[in-house]
């Protein structure tokens, strides 16, 4: 799957709590990848919401609980 990026979508920074580890690999990853971190998570969020059952996820974010 290609997820298009717009760049005329307007963008807003915003900021979250996430595990420094997984921050850093990702900070890697998009540096592989040659695209910025916020891309990256872009992606990764468009990916998640777009492929993913929701009932799948209700129940696995259930189990880590």
């Amino acid at each position: 799957m290609r997820i298009n990026l717009d760049p005329t979508v307007k963008r807003e920074t915003t900021s979250i709590k996430i595990d420094p580890f997984v921050w850093k690999e990702a900070k890697k990853d998009a540096i592989d990848r040659d695209i910025d971190l916020s891309q990256l998570v872009e992606i990764a969020l468009k990916t998640w919401l777009e492929d993913e059952d929701p009932k799948k996820i209700k129940n696995v974010l259930k189990e880590k609980t």
